[in-house]
């Protein structure tokens, strides 16, 4: 099964995804690397799974909440 974000972009391991994070009212973004996508979770639909920057495990299940920033192969030129 075919894996995308909210905008119909494949979501594959090794990308660097946005995904939405609720806390009461407060609302944010955070950013995950994708290490597994997990297909026919609890729900019969796929999940993924992977790290923060700052190292912590994350599952996300609500797909339509997921961004691709960094497609996986795409290396950007950083300027100092």
């Amino acid at each position: 099964m075919r894996v995308v974000d909210c905008v119909d972009r494949e979501v594959k391991v090794g990308c660097t995804v946005l995904y939405a994070v609720r806390r009461g009212s407060s609302m944010w973004l955070k950013r995950m690397t994708v290490l597994q996508i997990v297909e026919g979770g609890p729900n019969g639909r796929p999940y993924l799974s992977g790290t923060t920057p700052e190292g912590r495990r994350v599952s996300v299940r609500n797909l339509y909440t997921v961004a691709v920033i960094v497609p996986l192969g795409v290396q950007y030129e950083t300027t100092t």
